[in-house]
């Protein structure tokens, strides 16, 4: 892991620019017909990371950065290209051997994604059961390191976290640890945005301090119920302290050397995911917009085409078949390789990604 997030390829090359990965997901909102029904399916498939990272028994840190690696994939690149549900293990796979938890075993892995895809998912497949298996995993995973361009090395706000609390500790006295633990909760969050595409980890993590700050001043923590995993909205309910944590917020940012408005701009994406998290029908919108309005990845063109004219000699990549999508040989596996969406090959991804202009 490099030592130095200004000298990494995590600030040269992947703090993008808004309208840059806006551009990039022009196709899909349009077939979307939002912003917001995109970001409804980067939550969910957050959340999909999360239950396969847990099923699996994986630090944090791992999920935190196997999601990172799929937004960043889909920054850059169409949800046409690959099915999520794939990219999704393979971002743990590559995240498992990055952050040095020991390699996940690929059988271990697919039947973990079984596992959970049966308990929880079952109903957005349509025979009930997860396609994939490993030799999907492997290719998947070339394709996600080519596609960052081997740049997969990822800094995380909870390191700066950690500092902050502690020297924000001796004002808050009895509540620095509560300050932790909402803004860890918070950190944990922000996963589901696209702030790690956009803004360093310091200021991540500056912008869940302030969140939490402001929860300590309406819901203190003796007077808090419900545990730490309940929905945070809980958090914010109006209570009274004998410390006012917003006055020690207003004198502790004025004392840093942070632009406030960048501090503002996260806490507002923040929020902006609360509100749509409460506005999500899971049970209702989620499968209706994954089995019908989201982008599947095709049968490539150049493939389409090499077939058709192959067809009348019987020889495609040296297997009989015609062409035909339910032929024997090598040529039946090629159909049901991407008549289920697996990965593509490499040269037909969008060339690697070069950096974006580096946001300071």
């Amino acid at each position: 892991m490099a030592g130095n997030f200004w000298q990494c390829s995590h600030y040269l090359e992947w703090l993008l620019d808004r309208q840059d990965v806006l551009r990039y997901r022009a196709s899909d909102l349009k077939i979307l017909g939002s912003e917001e029904e995109y970001q409804k399916i980067m939550i969910f498939f957050a959340d999909v990371i999360q239950a396969f990272g847990k099923s699996l028994e994986v630090r944090q840190q791992v999920i935190a950065t196997a999601t990172v690696y799929f937004r960043r994939f889909y920054g850059r690149t169409s949800l046409k290209s690959i099915d999520p549900w794939l990219m999704a293990p393979s971002c743990l796979f590559l995240a498992s051997k990055v952050e040095e938890f020991g390699v996940l075993q690929p059988k271990s892995l697919i039947a973990s994604c079984c596992k959970v895809v049966n308990n929880q998912y079952s109903k957005y497949f349509k025979d009930y059961s997860y396609p994939y298996r490993t030799h999907d995993i492997f290719e998947c995973e070339f394709i996600l390191m080519e596609a960052m361009d081997c740049s997969l090395i990822v800094f995380h706000p909870y390191r700066p976290l950690l500092q902050f609390c502690e020297d924000l500790r001796p004002q808050l006295l009895n509540m620095a640890d509560e300050l932790l633990e909402r803004s860890w909760g918070f950190v944990n969050d922000s996963l589901r945005t696209d702030l790690c595409l956009h803004y360093p980890p310091y200021l991540i993590a500056l912008g869940c301090i302030q969140l939490a700050l402001i929860s300590l001043s309406r819901n203190p923590p003796a007077n808090s119920s419900g545990s730490s995993n309940d929905h945070h909205s809980f958090y914010f309910s109006s209570q009274q302290s004998n410390i006012n944590p917003l006055v020690i917020a207003e004198q502790w940012f004025g004392e840093l050397n942070v632009d406030p408005e960048k501090v503002l701009e996260v806490v507002r994406h923040m929020l902006a995911l609360y509100d749509l998290w409460d506005r999500i029908d899971v049970d209702i919108e989620m499968p209706v917009l994954l089995m019908q309005k989201m982008p599947r990845p095709v049968v490539q063109q150049a493939q389409q085409q090499q077939q058709a004219q192959s067809g009348s000699s019987g020889v495609i990549d040296g297997s009989g078949g015609g062409g035909t999508n339910s032929g024997g040989g090598g040529g039946g596996n090629n159909a049901h390789h991407h008549r289920m969406g697996q990965a593509m090959p490499p040269h037909h991804l969008p060339p690697p990604p070069n950096a974006g202009p580096p946001m300071a």
